[in-house]
């Protein structure tokens, strides 16, 4: 019964030399379920798809005997049942339930299904951290994926008899068979029961240490052998290897009682002068054992190992308390991690927060952006970890086969551009960033132009990871935030990917020997062995472009195959970008987005002096509309305005030339009072004898820039004695004037409309062109368009 609740296939293998080989014949096979042979029998842990992916359910912990025997142990069997039982104790912490037998020889077996398949890389890799955790385990039935595992129920061995040639064959009698050592139906209850992501989830924190020991190249799938990371609830952390320790029987009995003042419970050649440095010297210690503020903080209950905390909190409110532990557990860590970094000073490069290339007289300087995402201050934890589930989000992302559809063959570039973000994020140590094309195009190797058209698509998504929230303005970038999407949310919560290193922006990858695809399959590469298949299904490319990247990875040593797969070389990325002079081209694209910049700086100072008129001229008209009433408002723009608008610009707009005659004033005319030449009093004169401005030759006018709406019909100048339309003559008598409204009343024609509102349209037109060519065709474009508009004098 148990063979079907753990086997991968339905066949199982029978050995042919009593217990010793159990290869893959189909003579040997027979089916899962049916009656045990009277040889000993294997099933198999793993199976592969018609794709060739390799996937299991099942994570099992083999201890062996012999292994405790040659490390010396003087009991091996008892070392193997407390290492077994360690390892259940470890998977129902994390919320698991294991199934366990042991052998004729004193070893166990451990089993832990999952209700969904893992890949097998990903099982490999969490076995081998066991391994390193517990000496007597042998990870070796995990490490292929033709695995097989004798179960509860199956013959063991047989006895060996030597040969009449002095050889040994197991030919004897079966030495035993493998026993159960828990009820049977309860070991079927818990198969029936699989463990669900999140005991997979806790189990990969847990082991955290040993995953940095076994696999020390960084990768975005793998932890970075740092100082510190965060556990599930987003807190730092300092995982210990080995797990972690309890804490000295001093500060262990001061965190239970809480009894700081007294004299047994002081340290050393010292005396604890206040409950808070009773409690932060708990927390140091604690935080140096390996334990998580989630841990302590449970055992800070009535009851736990650490209740008297509450005791050294004192009177605070309990938001007060939260906060006040949260503070000093994140300088505990930072503390624990820096004497941390002293003690492995001479580790590899791969420890350090920042790799740089040679400093030599031709790229010095030529790589300035750090690549590592180990370097955020402890202060910005919740940021790092809103970052961590983004770029789960990210991975999600690239696995949506929708999502992917609408990139396109455009996949690639959005991949790494949000590469791009997620480190721009990381440096700016905020989720909503500022960073323009071309810094991100440094970041992660492709055309500023590619960046910008794939911002722009990644942002046009209904579901988008990316939000513009602010148009960028002069030398202000774009701001992006990062989003993350309603489609993705429930599973990025629950599925939070360790933090490793960005490599696709190294300068590696602008050489023409490698490229875009080599730096995805990179980041996908770690010190152990994968097959290209797998390495397919993590890089999410094709097997063709899997093939190619290998190998020029290959040729030039950041790729090795192995006896299990391929994994990175040994070489570096700096030692490869110097050889193919990939600094150079950095270099170059570096002065060239410089000379960009220069040029646009130089630009925005040109427009400056218009773009300062356009703010003033704005202003006043703004100021004019509180005064004048609608009655009140002229249709034509203010002498005075025109003249302070001609004067900033300089040589492209002139002063405005009317080729009309002006008419002489008439009595009404003489008749009012000459208006005050401060502002705003100059805003409330009424405009008369508005006329069409045509540009004069060989100049620009205003009239190009700032368009004069058509005159009012009681605005055009008549002859003395001449009746408009056939009405009764004018009178000369001055009309009066109704005093001015200090109101805004919002003409509600289109011939009302205020002539600045619509002229500054055109003059960002101005501002917005790239030189002063277009500026010209611009300018040029409008008075053809003004004279096309204006009526003929002669018709």
């Amino acid at each position: 019964m148990l063979s079907r609740l753990l086997a991968a296939t339905p066949w199982a293998r029978r050995s042919p030399d009593g217990g010793d080989n159990f290869p893959d014949s189909r003579r040997l096979r027979f089916r899962v379920g049916k009656d045990m042979p009277p040889e000993p029998s294997t099933i198999a842990i793993y199976a592969t798809d018609s794709g060739g992916v390799t996937r299991g359910q099942l994570l099992l912990g083999d201890f062996d005997v012999s292994r405790a025997a040659t490390a010396g142990v003087p009991d091996p069997v008892a070392q193997v049942a407390t290492e077994a039982a360690a390892f259940a104790v470890l998977v129902e912490e994390c919320g698991g339930r294991v199934v366990h037998d042991t052998s004729p020889s004193g070893g166990r077996h451990v089993y832990v299904k999952f209700a969904r398949a893992l890949a097998f890389d990903d099982l490999r890799a969490l076995a081998l951290a066991l391994a390193d955790r517990f000496p007597t385990l042998d990870p070796a039935p995990m490490l292929s994926t033709g695995g097989q595992i004798r179960i509860a129920g199956s013959p063991y061995k047989r006895q060996p008899v030597e040969q009449p040639d002095g050889s040994f064959r197991r030919t004897g009698p079966l030495l035993g068979f493998m026993a159960l050592t828990m009820p049977l139906a309860e070991a079927a209850a818990v198969l029936r029961r699989p463990c669900g992501p999140r005991v997979w989830e806790r189990l990969q924190e847990a082991l955290t240490a040993e995953r940095v020991a076994v696999d020390p190249a960084p990768s975005l799938s793998t932890p970075v052998p740092g100082v510190w990371h965060l556990d599930g609830q987003g807190q730092p952390w300092a995982p210990l290897r080995g797990g972690r320790r309890p804490l000295p029987a001093r500060l262990a009995e001061l965190a239970r009682t809480g009894a700081w003042e007294d004299p047994r419970l002081q340290p050393e050649d010292d005396r604890y002068d206040s409950p808070s440095e009773a409690r932060y010297g708990v927390l140091r210690s604690a935080a140096a054992g390996g334990w998580s503020l989630t841990e302590l903080t449970e055992q800070a209950r009535p009851g736990g190992l650490f209740a008297g905390l509450d005791t050294l909190l004192g009177t605070r409110s309990a938001p007060q308390r939260r906060a006040v532990m949260a503070h000093d557990w994140q300088e505990a860590v930072r503390e624990t991690a820096a004497l941390r970094t002293l003690s492995s000073a001479g580790r590899n490069s791969h420890t350090s927060s920042a790799t740089h290339p040679p400093q030599s007289s031709a790229h010095a300087g030529a790589w300035p952006v750090p690549r590592a995402l180990t370097t955020t201050s402890l202060s910005s934890a919740r940021c790092h970890q809103d970052l961590v589930r983004w770029q789960t989000a990210v991975w999600l992302a690239e696995r949506d086969p929708v999502r992917c559809k609408g990139w396109g063959r455009g996949a690639v570039s959005a991949r790494l551009v949000l590469r791009a973000l997620a480190l721009a994020a990381r440096l700016s140590g905020s989720t909503t960033t500022a960073f323009g094309c071309r810094s991100l195009a440094l970041m992660c190797g492709l055309s500023w132009r590619t960046v910008a058209a794939v911002l722009a698509d990644l942002r046009d998504e209904a579901d988008p990871l990316i939000d513009l929230v602010e148009r960028g303005r002069e030398l202000e970038a774009d701001r992006y935030m990062l989003r993350m999407p309603d489609v993705y949310r429930a599973e990025a919560t629950r599925t939070v990917l360790e933090a490793g290193r960005i490599e696709t922006g190294h300068p590696v990858w602008l050489a023409e020997e490698l490229g875009r695809v080599c730096a995805l399959l990179y980041e996908t590469l770690s010190a152990l062995g994968a097959r290209p298949v797998d390495l397919q299904r993590r890089a999410v490319l094709s097997s063709s472009a899997v093939s190619e990247a290998l190998a020029a990875l290959g040729a030039y040593g950041l790729a090795v195959r192995g006896a299990d797969g391929w994994r990175r070389g040994d070489r570096s990325l700096d030692d490869v970008a110097t050889e193919l002079q990939a600094f150079d081209r950095y270099a170059e694209r570096v002065a060239a987005y410089r000379a960009h910049r220069a040029e646009w700086r130089s630009f925005i100072e040109s427009v400056r002096p218009l773009a300062t008129a356009l703010a003033d001229m704005e202003a006043a008209f703004a100021e004019r509309d509180r005064y004048v009433s609608e009655h009140e408002l002229a249709p034509d723009l203010d002498q005075e305005l025109a003249e302070a608008l001609t004067a900033a610009v300089g040589e492209h707009i002139t002063t405005p030339v009317s080729p009309h005659p002006q008419p002489e004033k008439t009595p009404v005319d003489r008749a009012r009072p000459e208006r005050a030449s401060t502002w705003p009093q100059r805003f409330e004169q009424e405009y008369e004898h508005v006329h069409d401005r045509q540009p004069t030759q060989g100049r620009t006018s205003l009239a190009a820039v700032v368009p004069a709406p058509a005159p009012a019909l009681d605005d055009v100048p008549h002859r003395p004695g001449e009746t408009p339309s056939g009405d009764l003559p004018v009178a000369i008598e001055p009309t009066s004037v109704p005093p001015p409204v200090r109101t805004v009343i919002t003409p509600h024609e289109v011939a009302h409309e205020d002539a600045a509102r619509r002229g500054a349209a055109r003059i960002r037109r101005v501002m917005a062109a790239r030189g002063p060519e277009e500026r010209e065709r611009i300018l040029a474009e409008d008075a053809a368009e003004g004279e096309l508009a204006s009526p003929d004098p002669a018709q």
